[in-house]
């Protein structure tokens, strides 16, 4: 969606990591721009402050054995036109076989200036590199490598393009779409200019057609002679440029495409020949980015948009795109246009016929185009969102082929170019309008169809409307009001669940004429789920380029009982001013089932189901590991229990690619208030009694997590397992640990070893300054084990290219390994750690506790600090009853928090030593739970008992010694 910075809500953006040995890489097909097939989509939203998390319906390609990067502008003077000098990318390159460094801009400049005329930052496309191998298995892999060096802004793979129409049966006729669009009116006020130009970034063009020829804009600079008379890098670039073979010759061969885009936008009119074209009188600038089918490579089409921008196109059309998740590369190359050369861009939004997040067209500052048919109503190969910013007739476009000739199409790739056409004529009928305004203009003005038949459900899914080519060149009085942003927050961890009260902040911009009296109204398609406690924001008056934010008095919206897990909703905000009115929407996920603790050095996400730092495989979502605010640290933990062939976890499986999802979620995770023990606590129940499993170890686990702000606490999360036996036979050998995969700054430069003291397993990064983790197991029974794995098959002990199995993982919590990452002597490799307790006899309904410090610092010395002060803490503080002082008097002193819901500390005192035992006892006088039952010795103890298994309710806390019996009333609420 045009201009809107963030399109949807999102949480904290983390960039997508796939090492090897962790995923199937989809096999790459050459994808021809000529596939006249619908293809699958793929959404993965890039937001603001939440995340959606949409799995893709298909897999993104790419180009083989290529990547581009960009270098950041500190390291600028060691860069050149075929080689970034810096030694730790060598070092990746040279690993993996590189082939060329190549600018891949080789013609672009640094900006003179910092930002545009509109204050928007201006983008430097000189430190851009196109990288190629001689052979690479995983391009994934080596650009996240390159990124771990630090040294990069983005490491990413080339994506493929595909062209996004559906031809029909050739149908020639009326050209209904000028009705629909009311070109007719319009063209009575506007026949628009020739120094109007629109670049059409496709698979050629027919440039000698008799109802195109009229229209191509024509480089006089650079006559057809064999010289580059006007010195741009490009010779004889006369009437543009094929990107693909880099000639001057954008003649299509291999596909109708772009001939027939350029016709949709841009044919000659009035000429008595063929077709009309919205445009009338605007250029065409062709410029050819895709191959003869007779290559064994594509083009991606992005560099083709820069040459479009640097060669004077007010508007570029993009009549193709992917799907599978955003690229900071080809973002950088669409503000580059939009900002630093002041260009629509316009792009079509996909035709499978599903909500998605279809890229170009997904990006910020570019205009995002559905199909509509004959009818209006949406067509029905169209794809919708919330990102699509405008409607244009797509279905059954009669436009120009190659070879001089004319068909029918349909598609997206056809409703793009008519919009660009209009988006041409507003830019040259109001010539000062910045490439914003004309977006904007295009937008407001365009005609409201969801009351069409078959649209109302996909109300703020198409846009705005329909373009209307009249109003977009005669209405000079609307004023044009977009929410550029949205910010969701919930005042604490970001995770919004049931009870929650999210802020809703709006940062608004008018790009048109002023506002008399803005009022903009939220509502919920959700009201089942939410419930807006104020619905009106009062603006006023706003001038052009104004912004205006809410912070001070946000909406308020709470999210109701009742609502599922992981429910995705919609918020819409309705802009009135006088008869102008606008809408949009947003969309996100609430009621989840993990929660972010980040309130002291070290950040991670704890989940509902053993899983540490992200809820799913694949980094997503959540915060991972991190070390204060850096990088993630992290690729993923879980907790993993096993007796023998039965192990139980949700870390990757058997299989290579696979992920084991043992334990389910009993409880969701959430935030103990107020706190207990820390000054973060969280409590949830998982479990693993074959409702996700096959073969279950049958274990409920009740889940702590405790964070403390202050030093020298303030460098670990403190976990605690409770992991009770469910099933109905005795688990002996049995063991519980976490096992991480940990990626601490450059992943292929790590190392591992173990403080047998301390009882820690730890990971560190070769690098200058690199970061140091660890876990260290806290709890005293059973025995500690560290097993340090080699990701990374050549280096002994597990291999782990083939997958995971139950029977490795079990190794690795019964069988020590010191080190990890050594053989590799000058930097390590890809390491994981497993730090468990084994040895245990689980009898049915026995329980076990485990407990971990998830450490992270600067240095071996930091982090073995940190381990002795998360020691000394949960011995004191957290472990299950340890005496504080000499006690004088034998007495229950205290329950608190009380009434409770998930866990309360108690508090006794004892004066003699001897049998203890402290229970719980309903209204009735019956046992429900005994706490306690052992010897202790004279002084005063603090237990902590988890009452989640309780039905709400009175209760009392009776202590039971040789010399007293002690009581207490315990209120359990939920």
């Amino acid at each position: 969606m045009y201009l809107v910075l963030q399109k949807m809500a999102v949480h904290c953006a983390t960039i997508l990591k796939i090492k090897p040995m962790k995923k199937n890489q989809a096999t790459l097909l050459l994808l021809l721009l000529t596939v006249f097939s619908l293809k699958g989509i793929a959404k993965d939203i890039q937001l603001n402050s939440k995340t959606e998390n949409v799995k893709p319906t298909q897999t993104p390609i790419f180009l083989k054995n290529e990547l581009v990067v960009k270098v950041k502008p500190i390291y600028r003077g060691q860069c050149s036109a075929h080689e970034i000098g810096i030694a730790s990318i060598q070092a990746v390159l040279n690993k993996y076989n590189v082939s060329s460094v190549e600018k891949f801009f080789p013609f672009s400049v640094l900006p003179t200036s910092f930002s545009n005329k509109e204050g928007r930052s201006l983008v430097d496309l000189t430190l851009i590199y196109k990288i190629k191998f001689s052979s690479v298995n995983d391009e994934m892999a080596v650009a996240s490598a390159l990124k771990r060096t630090g040294v990069l802004a983005y490491a990413e793979p080339v994506y493929i393009q595909k062209m996004d129409y559906t031809p029909n049966d050739p149908q020639l006729g009326s050209q209904y779409q000028f009705a629909k669009i009311s070109a007719f009116a319009a063209w009575d006020v506007w026949k628009g200019d020739t120094n109007t130009v629109i670049g059409i970034v496709d698979s050629g063009t027919d440039w000698d057609h008799p109802d195109c020829a009229a229209n191509i804009k024509l480089n006089y600079n650079d006559p057809i002679d064999g010289i580059d008379n006007d010195n741009d890098g490009y010779i004889d670039n006369f009437r543009g440029w094929d990107m693909s073979e880099n000639d001057n010759s954008p003649m299509n061969v291999n596909s109708d495409h772009g001939s027939h885009v350029t016709g949709c936008a841009a044919a000659v009119t009035d000429n008595g020949v063929g077709v009309s074209g919205p445009a009338f009188n605007c250029k065409v600038l062709p410029v050819k980015a895709s191959l003869d089918a007779s290559t064994t490579s594509i083009d991606n089409g992005y560099d083709g948009i820069v040459y479009a921008a640097d060669h004077g196109a007010n508007v570029i059309n993009c009549s193709w795109g992917r799907t599978g998740g955003p690229s900071q590369f080809e973002q950088d190359v669409i503000n580059y246009a939009a900002i630093n050369h002041d260009v629509t861009v316009v792009s079509a939004a996909g035709n499978d016929a599903i909500e998605e997040e279809h890229y170009p067209s997904s990006y910020d500052n570019c205009v995002s185009v559905a199909s509509t048919s004959t009818n209006d109503g949406r067509s029905s190969f169209s794809s919708y969102g919330f990102s699509i910013d405008v409607c244009a007739p797509g279905t059954n476009i009669l436009s120009t082929v190659f070879n001089d000739s004319y068909t029918t199409m349909s598609g997206t790739s056809m409703a793009s170019p008519i919009a660009a056409g209009c988006a041409a004529m507003i830019k040259s009928r109001f010539p000062t309008m910045t490439a914003g305004q004309v977006a904007e203009q295009l937008r407001t003005t365009a005609d409201n169809i969801y009351g069409t038949a078959g649209n109302i459900s996909f109300t703020g899914k198409l846009g705005k409307g329909r373009v209307n080519l009249f109003r977009a060149v005669s209405d000079s009085t609307s004023p044009g009001v977009i929410v550029k942003k949205w910010n969701v927050t919930d005042g604490n961890d970001h995770v919004f669940v049931i009870g929650d009260t999210l802020n809703v902040v709006n940062l608004l911009q008018n790009f048109l004429r002023p506002t008399t009296n803005l009022v903009c109204s939220l509502t919920t398609t959700s009201g089942n789920y939410l419930q807006i406690l104020n619905s009106t924001w009062t603006v006023g008056a706003m001038n052009t380029f104004d912004s205006v934010l809410n912070a001070s008095s946000p909406f308020r919206v709470v999210i109701k009982a009742g609502t599922p897990q992981n429910t995705v909703v919609n918020l819409r905000l309705t802009l009135t001013d006088g008869t102008w009115t606008d809408m949009f929407s947003y969309k996100l996920t609430i009621n989840e089932d993990y929660l972010n603790i980040d309130i002291n050095d070290v950040a991670t996400s704890i989940t509902s189901k053993g899983q540490t730092g992200y809820n799913q495989s694949g980094q997503t979502p959540g915060i991972g590991f991190t070390y204060q605010g850096g990088s993630t640290l992290l690729y993923e933990m879980s907790l993993m229990v096993g007796a023998g062939s039965q192990t139980s976890d949700n870390f990757r499986g058997a299989t290579a690619g696979a992920t084991d999802a043992d334990f389910a979620s009993a409880s969701t995770v959430t935030r103990v208030i107020p706190n207990v023990i820390s000054d973060f606590d969280a409590t949830g129940i998982f479990v693993d009694n074959g409702t996700t499993s096959t073969n279950p170890v049958n274990v409920l686990v009740t889940h702590h997590a405790y964070a403390w702000t202050p030093a020298p606490d303030n460098k670990y999360i403190m976990v605690q397992y409770s992991i009770k036996n469910i099933g109905i036979t005795t688990l002996t050998n049995f063991a519980a640990g976490l096992v991480a995969d940990w990626d601490v700054d450059s992943f292929a430069n790590n190392k591992a070893s173990t403080d047998l003291a301390r009882r820690m397993g730890y990971v560190w990064c070769t690098n200058t300054n690199g970061h140091w983790v660890g876990i260290k197991l806290l709890s005293h029974t059973g025995s500690f084990n560290h097993y340090a794995i080699d990701n990374y098959a050549a280096n002994g002990g597990l291999d782990l290219s083939d997958g995971f199995t139950d029977a490795e993982k079990y190794t690795s919590m019964t069988t020590m390994r010191l080190d990890a990452g050594i053989a590799q002597a000058a930097g390590g490799n890809d390491v994981i750690s497993s730090v468990s307790a084994n040895g245990f006899t689980l009898a049915p309904n026995d329980s076990v506790e485990v407990t971990f410090a998830l450490i992270a610092g600067e240095d071996l010395g930091m982090i073995q600090a940190a381990a002795d002060a998360a020691h000394v803490k949960y011995d004191d503080v957290v472990s299950g009853i340890q005496p504080i002082a000499s006690g004088n008097e034998t007495k229950l002193k205290g329950i608190y928090p009380n009434p409770t819901n998930k866990q309360s500390r108690i508090e006794f005192e004892l004066a003699k030593t001897g049998k203890t035992s402290v229970s719980i006892y309903n209204a009735i006088g019956v046992k429900v739970k005994e706490i306690l039952n052992e010897n202790l010795s004279t002084g005063t103890y603090s237990l902590i008992v988890d009452t989640s298994e309780l039905p709400a309710g009175n209760y009392i806390c009776r202590m039971v010694t040789n010399e007293k019996i002690a009581s207490l009333p315990l209120n359990v609420v939920h």
